[in-house]
């Protein structure tokens, strides 16, 4: 029975990866964007940058988390937009252990749980309730691999 139920549903999976992922996101590029100077702050000790030039770079990561956002909550170009968060979060957690190394941060080891979900939610696509499954040219390829 709950396996019946389980693939009953599993086509919405995208669609809960895509929510979630757009919260995160949504939260991250708020935190950024309304109070700047702890993601500059980061940025300067991560990248070893002056102070205009980090508030640069975290004022447009956070309109970039913005996007992404928006992007999966619509489900508009979801391939695209997770590739980017994707190697936004890699680019973040590499540079975060070029500079420290391995630690036992707990914040670190959240973006590993984000590059695997934006990795499958490029690897599943948009799903149901999307704008990517409302245009023709998705729609004929779902019908050519089903």
């Amino acid at each position: 029975m709950f396996e019946e139920t389980a693939l009953k549903y599993q086509k919405f999976a995208p669609l809960f990866l895509r929510i979630g992922l757009a919260l995160v996101f949504v939260f991250f590029a708020i935190q950024k964007l309304t109070k700047p100077g702890q993601g500059t702050a980061e940025v300067q000790l991560l990248l070893n940058l002056e102070l205009a030039d980090a508030a640069a770079i975290n004022y447009y990561l956070g309109l970039m988390e913005f996007c992404i956002a928006i992007s999966f909550i619509l489900g508009f170009k979801v391939r695209i937009f997770a590739l980017i968060s994707s190697v936004m979060v890699v680019m973040f957690f590499l540079s975060f252990l070029a500079k420290y190394g391995i630690s036992i941060n707990p914040d670190l080891y959240r973006d590993v749980g984000l590059i695997g979900a934006s990795i499958a939610l490029f690897l599943l696509g948009a799903g149901p309730m999307s704008i990517d499954m409302r245009t023709p040219t998705t729609k004929e390829k779902n019908e050519q691999v089903s």
